[in-house]
């Protein structure tokens, strides 16, 4: 299967309002941290649909599809990649690591990082590569490290990711903040009061800390909403 048969079943399910809500949504316009990407406007699962129709194609090839400048081909090779990893893993984390200029919004880190870099440093106790990543000057390399520790907070190795929150706490994006949020929250799942510790002994910015402890509120505002109570003082301080 060739690169132009993929962007061509790609571009026939593409939709142009789709396309401009896309360049809006992932702030494509000049300026914004996505600005000069191209959308053709097609869904995440049909875009699925369409790597699984041709799962079979090299890697050589879906290394070239990673470097197109059509966003959703490079999440086509990247729903490939992740799926060629379970059998070539050492060839896909070279792949992977070599094209991350082309990795280069939040939808496409999100989608691989942690199953590619993350799961590669995980296995082969390489969280050196994540430092590097973290320790960038590229935004979308930065996102990359943070999100790769998802795949150590499923193998409740926990340190890791609050390492890395408190490398990023002064960070300029959003997006790190935003990211670093979610992974606490994940790591909250395994150990609440880990998480808890760590909030309430940082100074974390505002998105941070609302994104950690969304599952916390929540779970707070049902108790209350039960006992028709306060909450207790241990949660307030750090729930404010």
């Amino acid at each position: 299967m060739s690169i132009a048969s993929i962007i061509r079943q790609i571009k026939s399910c593409g939709n142009s309002d789709a396309a401009e809500q896309c360049k809006m949504f992932f702030q494509a316009q000049p300026g914004g941290y996505g600005a000069g990407d191209t959308f053709c406007g097609v869904n995440v699962p049909t875009l699925r649909k369409i790597a699984a129709a041709n799962g079979d194609i090299s890697l050589d090839v879906i290394e070239k599809l990673l470097q197109n400048q059509l966003h959703e081909a490079r999440f086509v090779a990247l729903v490939m990649l992740v799926e060629k990893f379970n059998t070539l893993p050492d060839r896909c984390i070279k792949i992977y690591l070599e094209n991350t200029k082309f990795i280069n919004n939040w939808d496409l880190v999100d989608m691989s990082t942690d199953k590619i870099c993350g799961a590669y440093c995980l296995a082969n106790n390489r969280e050196d590569i994540i430092w590097e990543l973290a320790k960038s000057d590229n935004l979308w390399e930065n996102r990359m490290a943070i999100v790769a520790s998802f795949a150590f907070i499923r193998d409740n190795k926990l340190q890791l990711t609050m390492d890395l929150c408190d490398h990023f706490l002064n960070h300029k994006h959003h997006l790190i903040h935003k990211a670093c949020g979610w992974m606490l929250r994940e790591l909250g799942k395994r150990d609440q009061n880990l998480l808890l510790q760590f909030v309430g002994t940082r100074k974390l910015p505002s998105i941070t800390r609302s994104y950690a402890l969304e599952i916390v509120k929540r779970e707070q505002k049902s108790a209350q909403t039960k006992t028709s109570g306060n909450p207790t003082a241990p949660l307030e301080k750090f729930t404010r």
